[in-house]
């Protein structure tokens, strides 16, 4: 029988996964739950060694001689102190030790409890992972303690061999009272391993790759990365018509291929039904971040997923909280490596993506009827942007916006979407459109320019320098559904939204930009072709002022433009339905 503490059970079956077997145990309390779980499983072979100085020394000796990865776990306290030694040596001969350290419930650390000490810094610098197994009191806590062990587990062995410390915490009356004395469990939980590919594993190891690519529906999602050659584009084509896979992405993935899906209002009108009925295998993460709110989607249908993630350094990213797979090299690698082995082409899912994207969408957003406000400014300019532009985008509105609407290939489009922050972003693209070419662009919502507005005051700004301040007054965004919890709370328009009546025009002219504005659709049209204009000696800046109000609302109007097409046969049903009728439903409506 296995004890009940719930991350002990997880640390068990993981040990096991990994093909950890080997035992070397020291008296104590306190990792009780541990000690008798593993006597009475034949998986594992329990040593028996009272010093944990001399304990620690005993596992490198296994280890050595067996080439496996060994296991010591002893009682919280001075106990595990006593490994320090031998963690070292190990760690300075590559030795895949495992460092099992039982612990009291943290929130007790420095209350003067007993044996109960700031256990996690004992091996800093002679350790290639330590991590710190909470108590798990519910299935987020499960998902946690088991990312942690893999992270932890995977490290013995990547790129070099060496020692990773496993701390775990262990409450006396939690999740029972004497819960350490209690064993009443049978099985030990389904757990996932983690499995790590290298790009210098064998050709096989990638066909294996490939294989389980070409036999599940595959889902890359392409995040943030700055542009590419046409060369790695054709190679990210060919793999998705090799690999059965659609690729989603947004504007700032920079990517332009036929087998992609990019429109952000298509996502945000897919219904649950949509999904279960084009849901993936594999979901495939690469890159940086997506403005696409794809993340929940997936997180609340993960059953049945596997979730893949392609990065150089091999990190564990579980968004998805299904983790079972890292490729550790660049994307461009993945992509080339695999199409060079391919085995038998096939593209079905993707099709499958494209027949209902072809079948909800009946509207297009960009034919949508946008009143005057922010969102009718950025789709203007969206639409007459000049080809060949460099274009940043500042976070926050701004961003969701132009993600509603087309953005021309030829248009670089840049973001600090790293962290999602608004500061900084002028002052970015400055850099960039000092040292660009071409004529550059940014969109920047009043927030974010007042900010960051000394990035003005340098000597880099240009006469291909091009800026659209979108000013209403505040963060509008705080007024949006996506902030719904909020919007009656009085004082939100003070310290939240930080609403303000500031206009830029002073210092922008005291900078020496010439210096444009609009309050309506008629002066915006006037000015936009001055601002796009190419022959400008003086950089500009067109501020374009909106009322937030109606911003949120011609946001919402975007947004459910896209009609569907059930949508679309509602619409044409309620239009013929008699005018008495119609005023009986609303009036229910209204109730």
């Amino acid at each position: 029988m296995y004890t009940v503490h719930k991350n002990v059970q997880i640390m068990m079956a993981l040990l096991k996964k990994f093909g950890i077997r080997h035992l070397v145990l020291s008296a104590g309390t306190r990792h009780i739950p541990l000690v008798f779980s593993a006597e009475d499983d034949d998986y594992f072979k329990c040593y028996s060694i009272v010093d944990e100085r001399s304990a620690g020394f005993f596992a490198l000796g296994l280890i050595q001689t067996t080439n496996e990865p060994v296991a010591i776990a002893c009682t919280s306290g001075t106990a595990a102190c006593n490994y320090v030694s031998a963690v070292t040596e190990a760690y300075y001969q590559h030795l895949p030790l495992v460092v099992l350290t039982s612990d009291r419930n943290n929130y007790f650390l420095n209350q003067q409890e007993d044996q109960c000490i700031p256990q996690m810094e004992l091996y800093k610098g002679v350790c290639r992972a330590k991590v710190n197994l909470p108590i798990v009191r519910d299935e987020r806590d499960a998902w946690y303690c088991s990312r942690l062990c893999n992270e932890a587990l995977l490290e013995l062995n990547h790129r070099e061999k060496g020692p990773v410390h496993i701390n775990f915490q262990i409450d006396d009356n939690y999740p029972v009272k004497l819960g350490t004395f209690k064993f009443e469990e049978k099985n030990l939980p389904e757990v996932t391993k983690i499995n790590r590919y290298m790009a210098e594993d064998d050709d096989e190891a990638w066909r294996k790759i490939g294989r389980e690519l070409q036999n599940n529906k595959v889902m890359i999602l392409y995040g943030q990365n700055l542009p590419i050659s046409n060369d790695e584009t054709e190679i990210i084509q060919k793999f998705c018509e090799y690999y059965n896979v659609t690729l989603i992405c947004d504007h700032l993935a920079n990517l332009h291929i036929k087998s992609k899906i990019e429109d952000i209002v298509f996502f945000s009108n897919l219904t649950a039904t949509d999904w279960d009925s084009i849901k993936p295998d594999i979901v495939i993460t690469m890159n940086g971040s997506q403005v696409l709110n794809i993340t929940a989607s997936i997180r609340k249908r993960k059953e049945g997923i596997q979730h893949w993630h392609v990065s150089a350094d091999g990190v564990v990213s579980d968004p998805f909280m299904c983790m079972n797979t890292i490729v550790e090299c660049t994307p461009p690698y993945f992509f080339k490596r695999l199409v060079s082995l391919c085995e038998k082409p096939s593209n079905s899912y993707f099709n499958e993506w494209k027949n209902l994207y072809d079948k909800k969408i009946v509207n297009s957003v960009s034919n949508a009827n946008i009143a005057y406000s922010s969102v009718y400014a950025v789709k203007r300019l969206l639409e007459e942007i000049p080809h060949e532009s460099l274009l940043h985008i500042s976070n926050s509105n701004n961003v969701r916006i132009a993600n509603m609407f087309p953005i021309h290939e030829s248009v670089d489009v840049y973001c600090n979407r790293g962290t999602c922050g608004i500061d900084g972003s002028m002052s970015t693209y400055i850099a960039q459109s000092y040292v660009s070419k071409n004529l550059s662009f940014l969109m920047i919502g009043d927030l974010s320019f007042f900010y960051d507005m000394d990035a003005l005051w340098n000597r880099y700004c240009t006469g291909n320098t091009r800026i659209m301040l979108c000013n209403n007054s505040g963060g509008a965004l705080f007024h949006s559904s996506f902030y719904k919890q909020v919007q009656d709370f009085k004082t939100i328009d003070v310290h939240i939204a930080a609403s303000h009546e500031a206009s830029a025009e002073g210092w922008v002219k005291s900078r020496g930009f010439e210096y444009l504005s609009a309050r309506n659709a008629k002066e915006f049209e006037e000015n936009l072709k001055k601002f796009i204009a190419k022959n400008s000696k003086k950089p500009i800046v067109f501020e374009v002022f909106t009322d937030k109000d109606i911003d949120i609302k011609q946001m919402g109007v975007a947004t459910n433009s896209v009609k569907t097409e059930s949508a679309a046969q509602i619409h044409k049903l309620a239009a013929s339905l008699p005018e008495p009728l119609k005023r009986t439903i609303k009036g229910i409506i209204k109730k």
